[in-house]
């Protein structure tokens, strides 16, 4: 496979990005299969995305995700919205248009990606998981086959306790003192994103319980949805359970399991495979 590092003016952020791409080559060298033949056709794409803490190397760093997908026609597009969570912040940058529109744009403008639905995923573990989720919900249109992996799919269970009370990010700055510095940190963070608890509760872009409710209303094709979560993931398994009940009440189909594991990069890297190996490429 080929590796790309690739920076670029975005529009959409007003500001240099990085992508790192990885693109199927037909001879890779010993020891690792051929993969999709060099052709002038589009090459389907996945877009897979980061968690908190994250950037666009991660993936690479911590899984085996070339060697996943060397034996198929099909590229692999990595990105960063730091601590963004794939949204139009409240207070800050367009991360959501970047992600869903402006980079697979860009992918089919310099390295032939596909535009059609049928060849354009998007996956993601955590923060990721509910970026993804989010985009496959909220343009139907453009993907279709999603993957979400311990996807953290209600943000407000993000919002610290101490700070669940306050209107505007101008009442958290005042209260700053009276809160821990990990308090603070997080609240800040989520007031930049979607602004208070209480406006998110009726947030239709952004809360995916929401988001969900308008897709299943809206009457289009809905993507593949395959959601995989640890049985022993405190930070994720109950908020998944509520959403695959939520889902199933909505009528929207969706292939979710549950499988021994926690929020870690052991239950990532296995079951990023059942993503792949469920793209028709």
């Amino acid at each position: 496979m080929a590796l790309v590092n690739f920076q670029y003016f975005s529009p959409v952020m007003g500001m240099q990005m990085r992508l790192e791409i990885i693109l199927p080559e037909a001879a890779q060298g010993i020891g690792v299969a051929a993969g999709g033949a060099e052709e002038n056709r589009p090459i389907p794409a996945l877009y897979l995305l980061h968690g908190t803490s994250d950037d666009e190397s991660i993936w690479q760093r911590r899984t085996s995700i070339e060697r996943y997908v060397s034996a198929k026609r099909l590229a692999v597009v990595m990105m960063t919205t730091h601590l963004g969570a794939y949204t139009n912040q409240k207070h800050g940058f367009p991360y959501f248009d970047y992600v869903a529109k402006e980079v697979p744009e860009v992918c089919a403008r310099y390295f032939n990606l596909s535009r059609a639905r049928e060849g354009k995923f998007v996956a993601g573990l955590s923060m990721g998981g509910y970026g993804a989720l989010k985009i496959g919900l909220t343009l139907p249109d453009e993907f279709s086959v999603v993957g979400g992996l311990s996807a953290g799919v209600d943000r407000s269970i993000m919002v610290p306790e101490a700070a669940r009370g306050f209107e505007n990010i101008a009442e958290l700055r005042a209260a700053k003192e009276k809160l821990s510095p990990m308090e603070y940190r997080s609240a800040t963070q989520y007031f930049v994103n979607f602004g208070s608890a209480k406006e998110f509760l009726t947030d239709r872009e952004n809360n995916l319980f929401l988001v969900a409710e308008d897709a299943a209303k809206s009457g289009k094709k809905l993507p593949e949805l395959i959601i995989r979560c640890g049985s022993e993931d405190t930070l994720a398994v109950e908020a998944n359970r509520r959403f695959k009940k939520h889902l199933d009440a909505l009528g929207i189909a969706n292939d979710y399991a549950e499988a021994p594991g926690i929020h870690s990069w052991e239950f990532w890297d296995e079951h990023i495979q059942t993503v792949i190996d469920r793209l028709p490429v």
